[in-house]
């Protein structure tokens, strides 16, 4: 789930999606966010829940959540249901980006870091241990569903690269949040085809996605990848350059310094693995000599809530990216 030069300008576009998404879903909770504790039972149990290792089986609404997936969160807080452990997240302190985390309430959950803490886990006595955007490994899942029922990675998915609808709908049926999810899901695709309609100039376009840091090495980013597939929702498309490389299901390939003109394309965007590496990757002779670059089309993305945003890519993040990014989008574009 995970995870240049002159070439950036701003223009206001579609403002208050953060907001919309916020209303909505205090509409669909009934009120603010509230303790999992509180989390109401309802119909559709007992359910049976496939992942990648067996089935997680609920008996009834579980009152207490643990969420192990990197974005899992995003799908919880929006219900009103407050993890009581949830894993780090970006460089956020509380572990959620800023989408988000005004619906902690104030409330600071138990942080995990990358490394999954069985123990720690087991500690929080949870009632179901969501762990649907994660790298959860066979040892791990038996392990926690000793305690509690785990609803893991879905079958044939990979590691962080569960689509947000999937991802959404997966955790609604787990909470017996079938309809809010529902409800959820449609305001974020509106969202997408709001955005695309309103700007036609996206149709066709070629993109690039890279992954860079202070040290020069770069990766693209598949059509495995959310920030890929929201882009292609957008009417853009994958350069074939990439496209046409072997990823070998994965979503991201390595493109070596000799290669990097693989990654020019009608508009390339430029993320960075800390925000710390922003300035260099703006010094960056390599990617400052495509083509791209050279007439504007080139958006090295120096927001570091926007790149976490874009690479979250979650029915609570998707907005937040539309907002930031389409008039970047827009400017290299024009």
């Amino acid at each position: 789930m995970t995870p240049p030069p002159s070439a950036i300008g701003r223009r206001g576009f579609l403002a208050g999606a953060t907001g919309l998404v916020a209303a909505g879903l205090a509409a669909c909770s009934g009120g603010g966010p509230s303790p999992s504790g509180n989390a109401p039972s309802g119909p559709g149990f007992p359910v049976r829940i496939p992942n990648r290792y067996g089935a997680a089986d609920l008996q009834a609404a579980p009152q207490r959540v643990v969420t192990l997936g990197i974005t899992d969160h995003d799908v919880l807080l929006p219900l009103g249901v407050i993890p009581a452990g949830l894993t780090k997240w970006g460089p956020w302190e509380s572990g959620v980006g800023p989408w988000v985390e005004p619906m902690l309430g104030g409330r600071r959950p138990k942080v995990f870091g990358s490394e999954v803490d069985v123990e720690g886990v087991i500690a929080q006595t949870p009632d179901a241990t969501i762990a649907v955007q994660s790298a959860l490994t066979q040892e791990q899942y038996n392990r926690l569903s000793t305690f509690a029922p785990v609803v893991a990675q879905p079958p044939n998915s990979i590691d962080y690269g569960v689509n947000w609808r999937v991802q959404a709908e997966t955790i609604g049926q787990a909470l017996g949040k079938q309809a809010e999810v529902a409800r959820l899901i449609e305001q974020t695709q509106s969202r997408i085809d709001e955005t695309r309609r309103a700007n036609q100039i996206f149709e066709g376009k070629t993109h690039v996605t890279v992954r860079t840091d202070a040290a020069g090495t770069y990766a693209a980013y598949t059509k495995q990848d959310a920030r890929t597939a929201l882009l292609e929702q957008l009417g853009l498309r994958l350069s074939p350059a990439i496209e046409g490389m072997d990823s070998g299901g994965k979503f991201n390939v390595k493109v070596s310094k000799e290669q990097v003109s693989l990654l020019d394309a009608d508009v390339v965007i430029v993320t960075t693995a800390k925000a710390t590496d922003v300035e260099a990757v703006r010094k960056d002779p390599l990617l400052n000599n495509l083509p791209a670059a050279k007439r504007g089309s080139l958006v090295l993305l120096d927001d570091y809530d926007l790149t976490m945003a874009l690479g979250s890519a979650t029915l609570s993040s998707i907005p937040y990216a539309l907002d930031h990014l389409t008039p970047k989008l827009l400017d290299a574009l024009s």
